[in-house]
């Protein structure tokens, strides 16, 4: 009797460890898979010199225009991304963008506030919609 229940118990580690490891090897199979990591999606005032100006998540009334900035790592491959802009819970632009093959590629992309106070979202989708990343700010 004593045989049984410690051989249940090895073969219950047993098959625990190995779906242990096969979760661990699918999640580092997904992770290699992206087409890039986001090493910074952030917005701000400006963009200059490739490089995002004011950044913030809070912006004064009377703010014409914000930049979303991304910055992309290990681009495996050429792809399109898009960054969809939310004004509340409305979708307001949806702005296409390539990242070419390579160790690091900077884009951005803008939208005109004009007098819209309130909550903001930029998503960065692939092209099949999937999330990559979000950034939120408010217009105050």
């Amino acid at each position: 009797m004593q045989f049984c229940v410690m051989h249940r118990r090895h073969l219950l580690t047993a098959i625990l460890s190995t779906l242990l490891v096969l979760t661990l090897m699918a999640g580092g199979a997904a992770a290699q898979g992206a087409p890039f990591s986001v090493e910074r999606l952030v917005v701000g005032t400006d963009v200059q010199d490739r490089e995002p100006v004011g950044i913030t998540d809070v912006f004064p009334a009377g703010t014409e225009i914000v930049f979303c900035f991304l910055e992309a790592r290990d681009i495996s491959q050429p792809v399109k991304v898009q960054m969809v802009w939310y004004f509340g819970e409305e979708e307001v632009a949806r702005v296409p963008l390539s990242l070419g093959a390579g160790a690091r590629w900077r884009t951005y992309a803008s939208k005109k506030i004009g007098d819209r106070q309130g909550n903001w979202k930029v998503y960065l989708q692939d092209d099949a919609d999937q999330v990559l990343g979000s950034v939120q700010f408010v217009v105050e």
